[in-house]
C-alpha cells in the first residue's frame, strides 16, 4: 500500500489564515476549529488556540479589530488533513501559516 503525502501550497496557508481571521472570538485571540477544502478536494483541518498580538495602542486594552497584526503565538494547535480514505500525511508548517496571518 502507498501512503499518501500532501504538501501544502501557499494558497492552503492562505485559505486557512483567511478561515481564522473570520472566526476570531475577539481581535487578539482565536480558539476552535477552522476547515477548508485543498485542490484535490481534501479536508484541510487546524484546530488551535492562538494569541495574536496587533501594534500596541497608547492604550493596552483598546486593541482594535483593524490593528494589523504583527505576531502569533500558539497556546496549542493541531493539524490534519483528511481524504475520503482517512488521514493523510502533509508536511503542515505553523511558522509558514503565520506568515500568512502577520498582516505588516
Amino acid at each position: 500500500m502507498v501512503k499518501k503525502f500532501y504538501a501544502l501550497a501557499d494558497e492552503d496557508y492562505a485559505a486557512l489564515a483567511e478561515a481564522i481571521h473570520g472566526k476570531l472570538l475577539r481581535p487578539c485571540y482565536f480558539s476552535g476549529t477552522v476547515e477548508v477544502a485543498n485542490v484535490n478536494g481534501d479536508t484541510l483541518r487546524l484546530t488551535a488556540t492562538l494569541l495574536l498580538y496587533r501594534h500596541l495602542a497608547s492604550d493596552p486594552s483598546a486593541y482594535d479589530a483593524h490593528d494589523p497584526i504583527y505576531d502569533v503565538a500558539a497556546v496549542w494547535w493541531d493539524f490534519q488533513c483528511e481524504d475520503e480514505e482517512g488521514i493523510v500525511e502533509e508536511d503542515f508548517d505553523f511558522d509558514r501559516l503565520c506568515n500568512f496571518l502577520i498582516e505588516e
